[in-house]
């Protein structure tokens, strides 16, 4: 999926699981609701609030508890989107909204993305994510992603700059991850806000969008090629994310109003530390096994070397033949590492390979949940624990069908 696409991918996400994870319907959060020009008054102060509680279906657990105001709609959930861009962090896949009776004044947090560059356009994520994504700042990711993809249409968008106290904190950040570079490479952090005018039904409408990205850049050290394979150069690899896009709207002129007024989630500590906890250790396995593809990279050269300079001592008696070999032995050796990278990467990274038996297509994504449920256009998987859903029926009955997709070993 190219990135242009996840910010709306992940807008519908927030309507489609209303009905998979049986949480309160917001049909239409989004959409242009009939309102009148004359008659569109804010609704941006309440008096009381209820508390709502965010689970994640991947731990069984509650991961947050939000404030929302009496009588506003609600719907929020921990998104674990597959693909080339999915959220850094189960954190940052928090997604929520919380809209006003009168639907003209809405809180929203989409989930993170991420999203790579590298100077010689390799797919380091594999070939179907591209990787010359060449943003490196957070309003970088708002023009051109974001605002384009949610209102096509705006009136004006306008960069606000960010409070100094977030100025300074950004400063700080980027003051310590300078000192890390030499050990993890150059390490940078950014912070943007832009507010998008636009017309809903008549009603000129505010919206505050925020976001901050993290980034890493690197230099990939050439490569040293096998028998009848050249060089690999070195090349710079870039890796971005961000933790999520934080959305205030309000008819205009309230826009100020309503961001003092919003409450942000609280996040449930159990839930934070068993989550730092998971990623701790499925970091310490990439370490391992990166280390154990290095030795093995090394231990292959070597060998290759070694294969080579007998070949040497016999190449003019059988010069064809050693040729031959040597190029099928670097062949079959090559495809094991692949093949060995490939299921560490998958296993370090929770990840599976499933099979949708209507098309024999191969899908890659989370191995955390029991049944994984494909649509008949192969745009949207369903990924639940509950044994007895089916989503045949009940999710998009008219347009799409669902496929249970088959686990491979």
């Amino acid at each position: 999926m190219d990135l242009k696409e996840v910010i709306m991918k992940h807008r519908v996400v927030i309507l489609s699981a209303t009905a998979v994870l049986a949480i309160v319907s917001v049909t239409g959060c989004f959409s242009q609701k009939s309102s009148n020009s004359s008659a569109h008054a804010t609704n941006t102060t309440w008096t009381s609030t209820r508390n709502a509680v965010i689970q994640d279906p991947a731990y069984g657990m509650a991961a947050y508890t939000l404030a929302v105001p009496t009588g506003w709609k609600y719907a929020g959930m921990i998104l674990r989107p597959g693909g080339c861009h999915p959220p850094p962090t189960p954190a940052a896949g928090l997604s929520y909204i919380e809209q006003s009776p009168d639907g003209l004044t809405a809180f929203v947090q989409l989930p993170g993305v991420s999203w790579t560059w590298t100077s010689n356009g390799s797919n380091v994520m594999g070939p179907k994510c591209p990787s010359n994504i060449n943003i490196d700042t957070a309003a970088g990711l708002l023009l051109n992603i974001a605002v384009p993809n949610l209102h096509p249409h705006a009136i004006s968008v306008v960069i606000k700059p960010l409070p100094q106290a977030n100025q300074d904190a950004i400063k700080t950040k980027n003051q310590q991850l300078g000192a890390q570079s030499r050990s993890f490479g150059r390490q940078f952090q950014d912070a943007a806000r832009v507010v998008v005018e636009y017309e809903l039904n008549g009603v000129v409408e505010e919206e505050s969008m925020l976001t901050v990205i993290d980034c890493t850049e690197s230099r990939s050290i050439p490569m040293p090629g096998g028998p009848g394979r050249p060089q690999i150069p070195g090349f710079t690899k870039r890796n971005c994310s961000s933790r999520g896009t934080y959305i205030t709207r309000a008819p205009k002129g309230h826009l100020d109003e309503a961001m003092k007024t919003r409450v942000f989630p609280q996040i449930n500590s159990q839930w934070d530390n068993r989550v730092i906890h998971d990623m701790n250790a499925a970091g310490q396995q990439y370490i391992a096994a990166s280390n154990a593809q290095f030795k093995a990279n090394q231990q292959y050269f070597a060998e290759q070397n070694r294969q080579m300079l007998n070949r040497g001592k016999q190449f003019q008696a059988n010069l064809q033949d050693s040729t031959n070999r040597a190029m099928q032995n670097d062949r079959n050796n090559q495809a094991a590492i692949d093949h060995a990278a490939h299921q560490t990467a998958l296993y370090s990274l929770d990840r599976q390979t499933f099979i949708n038996p209507s098309t024999g297509q191969k899908i890659e994504a989370s191995n955390q949940y029991n049944h994984q449920w494909m649509s008949s256009d192969g745009g949207t998987l369903i990924q639940t624990q509950d044994h007895s859903f089916d989503p045949n029926g009940s999710v998009y009955p008219v347009s799409q069908s669902w496929t249970e997709l088959v686990p491979t070993n």
